[in-house]
């Protein structure tokens, strides 16, 4: 099997980029790379290609050691941000471009290609140039161009970030469906939550000297390990709140720091806070989990309520983003879009305490997990 491992990868120039990464990613596996930018992602694909040197650690590829190998040994095909077509080379040229270098027989190159053209929905387009065709179509070139040598890895380095958001969508459908991307070690990089949430087996969020965070969809949203991946994980980015514990008739308290907010903690995340006594704490919560309370509306018990001012109503289509100012701190909320504020307005916002998060303030450790 052609199982991809990464063991202590260092590299780094004035400062460590990447700092002892451990990875497996096994053959089949989709895995995403998600983070900011200038954090590393791209560097760890390059290290993989063989387009940069590591200063410490191994790249294993089905069983053999490939970190000292020149890029043309390296099983693997990679896709820029950028296309990297040949300007002066048609579409079908470009795709064939990697057999070509290998010297394979000319049917076979021509099967190859038109398969992978046809695969793609570009087969009519193969006599163009790169001028003559369209942002998406360049991308599905330089995607045929990738899937057409039948390598052992694929490293996809943000394919489709600078593409508009219909063609988004149906690459991003593509990703799903296409078989040659689901026979080896896949390793895809983004900037783009929804696009790890959409495709990852799972997700690695990356961050200073490597990864925060490795695993599935579900669990990197819900269940963030760290504050850096709370925040990097959800649009818009998670209410943080730096407030004090306190007890007030036998129940735990988080009072915000700078205002006179303050919010019970829920049942279930009572005894784990415990432990942390009267200590400081970083309060999370996203604003989907935070909602302008309608007239007449039903409560749950762990539902808080905080009457706010609005400061900010934006809507966006199937929904609306509400920034409020609640005894002092600002609180992000989605609304619905039928419901219009006005800055000014009093509104009364419910927030689920059972799905806070707390995180220490100097590790960013989340605390209730």
């Amino acid at each position: 099997m052609a199982r991809l491992e990464i063991e202590g990868l260092c590299k780094g120039w004035d400062f460590p980029v990447i700092d002892r990464m451990d990875l497996t990613v096994e053959e089949g596996e989709f895995f995403v790379v998600v983070g900011p930018s200038g954090i590393g992602k791209t560097t760890l694909l390059r290290l993989i290609a063989g387009l940069e040197v590591p200063n410490e650690g191994r790249i294993i590829l089905g069983g053999k050691d490939i970190s000292r190998l020149p890029p043309y040994r390296r099983r693997v095909a990679m896709t820029f941000e950028s296309y990297a077509l040949y300007p002066h080379l048609s579409v079908f040229e470009n795709i064939a471009s990697p057999l070509r270098a290998r010297r394979l027989p000319k049917a076979e190159v021509q099967q190859r290609v038109m398969d992978v053209a046809r695969l793609l929905k570009i087969d009519p387009l193969v006599s163009r140039r790169p001028a003559e065709i369209s942002g998406g179509q360049k991308q599905r070139t330089a995607l045929g161009r990738t899937l057409v040598a039948e390598p052992e890895a694929f490293l996809l380095d943000e394919p489709i970030s600078h593409l508009d958001a219909k063609i988004r969508h149906e690459l991003r459908a593509q990703f799903h469906t296409l078989e040659a991307l689901r026979k080896v070690a896949t390793i895809y990089v983004t900037h783009d939550y929804t696009e790890a949430l959409s495709l990852g087996d799972r997700i690695g969020v990356a961050g200073p000297g490597g990864f925060q965070q490795i695993g599935g969809a579900h669990e990197v949203f819900e269940r963030p390990e760290t504050l850096f991946v709370a925040e990097h994980m959800g649009q818009p980015s998670i209410n943080v709140l730096q407030c004090e514990l306190a007890s007030e008739n036998g129940a735990l308290l988080a009072r915000h720091m700078e205002s006179t907010l303050a919010v019970p903690v829920a049942g279930p995340h009572v005894q784990r806070l415990n432990g942390a006594g009267s200590g400081r704490v970083t309060y999370g919560i996203r604003p989907q989990h935070v909602s302008v309370v309608l007239d007449g509306e039903d409560l749950r018990a762990d539902q808080h309520v905080v009457e706010s001012t609005v400061t900010l109503f934006e809507p966006l289509g199937t929904y609306a983003i509400l920034i409020a100012e609640a005894g002092g701190a600002t609180i992000t909320a989605l609304s619905s879009p039928e419901h219009r504020y006005d800055h000014g307005e009093r509104v009364r916002l419910a927030i689920d305490t059972t799905r806070a998060f707390f995180f220490d303030p100097e590790s960013g450790r989340n605390l209730v997990l």
